[in-house]
């Protein structure tokens, strides 16, 4: 992917809502890419830099699972 095609991407998320971006969470667990790791990697800043505590919180679990994160983010 090159350079202007991230900066996009990352672009999009920024403007994305919360429900948007966790249903791209979910979506993106099922998908296996090479890349899908870069995508959700920018999920995941995006959804730390809107709400770090909740972020934190499910990042802090001894396993946390991807199905959980909707919850810590929209209690």
């Amino acid at each position: 992917m090159n350079k202007m095609a991230m900066n996009e991407m990352k672009e999009m998320l920024s403007n994305a809502t919360l429900a948007d971006l966790l249903e791209e969470w979910e979506l993106t667990s099922k998908i296996n890419d090479p890349e899908i790791a870069t995508v959700r990697g920018w999920l995941m800043d995006e959804l730390e830099s809107r709400n770090p505590e909740a972020f934190n919180a499910w990042l802090d679990q001894d396993e946390p699972e991807d199905e959980d994160l909707r919850t810590f983010m929209t209690a």
